[in-house]
C-alpha cells in the first residue's frame, strides 16, 4: 500500500469513526442549545474565512515569487507599509470585539432563570459507566433515562461518585461536569416532545464510550403518567417461576447492588431496577433492552461490557430463567 493510500485510509476512519457518536449539535431542540450551535457556527465560519484569506495569500505569495530557471533576483522587499500593519493590527482586535460581544450574548441567553415551584428538579450522578436519575420532589429513582416534561424548566444537579465524568446532550445544552465531591448545576427546557441521547464528554475510563444516555422530552401529561408509575413499588410477580426469580434477586447477591422498591433488595451501588422494563437501554447504553441482550449481559457482563463492576457476577444458568421471568414483571 503506498504512502499516499495509507494516508487517505487513516482519514477515512477517523472521520467514519465520528459518526458512531449519536449526537447531533445542529439539529437542537431547545433554546439553550440553539443559542450555543449558532455562535458555534458563527465561530466556525470566521475561522474558515481567516484560514481561506491566510493560507490561500500564502499560496499566492509563493507561487508568485517563486524560482523561475536561472533567475536568482530576489524578490521586491517591502518595508514600513502602515497600511498593511493597520490592516492585519486592527482586524484580529475587530473579530475579538465581535466574539466578545457574541459570547456575552450567548451566555446571557443560555444562563439559568431562578427556580421555581413549578420547575423540575433532579439529581445526576455519574457513576463508571451509567447516570443515575434522582427526583427528589417525586420520589423517583431510575438510571440511563431523564423524562421531562415540554415546556419546563429542568434544573440538574450534577456529582459523582467515582471520578470526572461530563453531561452532555447535545441537542438540549452543553457539556456539564459532574465531579466526585462537588455539585455543579446546569438546566434543560424544550419545545419539542422526542428522544434526544446524551453521552459523557470527559474519558472516565475503559467503557467512557458506553456510559450514555436518552432525554425523553413528553407532554405534560406522558410525563405525569410517566412519573405516576415509576413511583409505585415493584409488582408482585404471579407466576411461581417469577416468583422463584423474585427470591433470587431481592435475596441474593442482586440485593447487595440493586435496590427494587417494595422488596429486600436496598442496594445502592447499581441501577435502581423497580421499574427496570420501562426503559429502553441496559448497560449505559451499550445494548437496548431486549431479553437476549439481558441474559447476555447476566450471563457474562464482562463480555457485554468489558470492565464494569459487575463483572465478577455471573449468573448459573440454571437460574437464568426464573430471574428473566421476575425482571419482565418490573415496568
Amino acid at each position: 500500500m503506498s504512502f499516499l493510500k495509507k494516508v487517505l485510509f487513516v482519514i477515512m476512519g477517523l472521520s467514519l469513526s465520528g459518526c458512531l457518536a449519536p449526537v447531533n449539535i445542529f439539529n437542537t431542540a431547545s433554546p439553550i442549545a440553539a443559542a450555543e450551535s449558532r455562535l458555534f457556527q458563527i465561530i466556525l465560519v470566521m475561522s474558515l474565512v481567516v484560514f481561506l484569506i491566510v493560507d490561500g495569500g500564502l499560496v499566492f505569495i509563493l507561487i508568485r515569487n517563486r524560482s523561475r530557471g536561472d533567475d536568482q533576483t530576489p524578490p521586491r522587499q517591502v518595508y514600513e507599509n502602515r497600511l498593511l500593519e493597520a490592516i492585519w493590527t486592527g482586524i484580529p482586535i475587530l473579530i475579538v470585539v465581535v466574539l466578545f460581544i457574541l459570547t456575552v450574548a450567548t451566555m446571557r441567553a443560555v444562563a439559568a432563570p431562578v427556580r421555581s415551584a413549578n420547575d423540575v428538579v433532579v439529581n445526576v450522578v455519574g457513576h463508571r459507566w451509567w447516570w443515575e436519575f434522582d427526583y427528589p420532589g417525586l420520589g423517583i429513582k431510575t438510571a440511563n433515562e431523564l423524562h421531562m416534561p415540554v415546556g419546563t424548566n429542568v434544573h440538574l444537579d450534577l456529582t459523582s461518585v467515582d471520578v470526572i465524568h461530563s453531561f452532555w446532550p447535545p441537542q438540549l445544552s452543553g457539556k456539564f461536569d459532574a465531579i466526585p465531591g462537588q455539585t455543579n448545576t446546569m438546566w434543560l427546557t424544550s419545545d419539542v416532545v422526542g428522544e434526544y441521547p446524551g453521552q459523557c464528554a470527559e474519558f472516565c475510563g475503559l467503557q467512557h464510550a458506553h456510559m450514555g444516555f436518552t432525554v425523553v422530552v413528553e407532554s405534560k401529561e406522558d410525563f405525569l403518567a410517566w412519573a405516576s408509575a415509576q413511583q409505585q413499588a415493584a409488582a408482585q410477580p404471579e407466576e411461581a417461576l417469577a416468583q422463584q426469580g423474585q427470591k433470587l434477586v431481592t435475596e441474593g447477591i442482586c440485593a447487595g447492588c440493586h435496590a427494587i422498591e417494595g422488596t429486600n433488595a436496598k442496594g445502592m451501588n447499581g441501577p435502581n431496577l423497580t421499574h427496570l422494563y420501562s426503559r429502553k437501554i441496559i448497560a449505559g447504553g451499550a445494548a437496548p433492552l431486549t431479553e437476549e441482550n439481558l441474559a447476555a449481559w447476566l450471563r457474562d457482563s464482562e463480555a457485554m461490557k468489558p470492565g464494569n463492576l459487575m463483572a465478577n457476577v455471573r449468573v448459573q444458568e440454571q437460574h437464568l430463567p426464573a430471574i428473566l421471568a421476575y425482571l419482565r414483571t418490573l415496568k
